[in-house]
């Protein structure tokens, strides 16, 4: 059982929803409440085990992509969950649902543009991140991967080439992971535990390959969907903001071509923020080393 605080935009079966657990139980959980009088600030409770290892289901969702694109988006979230339930400890979704904290984390950089300020938004605000850097930007980038390190971010793994693991070889794979943290190490002096599989394209082929490298996966719990061709401002909050819980880990872009993410990022922290959630690296909220 955990505690919620009721935000604004609430509702009953909203909550349930986000949560992944029945409206009935939720109800259950409150037999004084009276769910047609629900009102910001009321404490309720989650009937989710009140320890680290429960998996959200993924959030997110834009009108830009088609019916079909969102059907196939939907199965490979039920199927990324469902491999990540089978396979705790080695890989994440989310983390902690009784701390009240979340994380940023950012993927596809370094860049000369768009990277540089999201850091200076980030120090600006206080605020630590997770940067999923991929090793081709590494190398055109080192001044900006130093920075970030410098300035307290995690610096991760997010392969060579940018391929779809699920489509390439162990080999292959464990080279792109050893590539990029070799790489990062003679930048930052320190080899990153935590890979993210370009796309999020993960089975269990990749996590045996990933495994062999001594790394962890880390997907996301909220896909802020701005990856999207065309999305827009309101979409990208929309997403975080209307569906945060505690312990998400929040899927953004910090490469070239992704400016929106600059644009919306003071809002997307002052709104967190507002709703009391601490934005924290993935050490805090996974527990875990994110070096070797």
């Amino acid at each position: 059982m955990i505690r919620y605080i009721i935000q604004s935009t609430d509702t009953m079966n909203s909550i349930a929803k986000r949560f992944g657990v029945p409206l009935k139980s939720v109800l259950l959980a409150n037999p004084y409440l009276n769910p047609l009088y629900v009102r910001p600030g009321i404490m309720i409770f989650i009937p989710l085990p009140s320890y680290r290892f429960v998996t959200y289901d993924i959030l997110g969702s834009a009108n830009k992509i088609s019916k079909t694109q969102m059907n196939m988006l939907t199965a490979w979230r039920k199927y990324i969950v469902q491999l990540a339930r089978n396979h705790l400890n080695e890989m994440y979704i989310n983390g902690s649902p009784i701390e009240n904290n979340v994380s940023l984390t950012f993927d596809d950089g370094p860049d000369s543009s768009v990277t540089p300020r999201v850091l200076d938004i980030l120090k600006s605000n206080d605020i630590k991140a997770n940067f999923f850097f991929v090793g081709t930007q590494i190398n055109y980038f080192p001044n900006i991967v130093k920075r970030a390190y410098d300035e307290g971010h995690l610096i991760l793994n997010h392969s060579w080439n940018h391929p779809y693991f699920t489509k390439i070889n162990i080999k292959i794979i464990r080279e792109e992971i050893i590539l990029t943290e070799n790489r990062i190490k003679d930048i930052i002096g320190k080899r990153p535990a935590l890979v993210r599989p370009p796309y999020g394209a993960t089975d269990e082929k990749v996590l045996t390959a990933i495994n062999g490298t001594n790394n962890k996966i880390v997907i996301w719990s909220i896909d802020s969907m701005d990856w999207v061709q065309n999305v827009d401002k309101q979409t990208i909050i929309k997403n975080i903001l209307n569906n945060v819980r505690p312990g998400d880990i929040i899927l953004m872009h910090s490469s070239m071509g992704h400016k929106i993410d600059v644009e919306v990022l003071p809002e997307i922290i002052n709104g967190l923020r507002r709703k009391n959630y601490g934005i924290v690296d993935l050490s805090v909220l996974l527990k875990i080393n994110p070096y070797k």
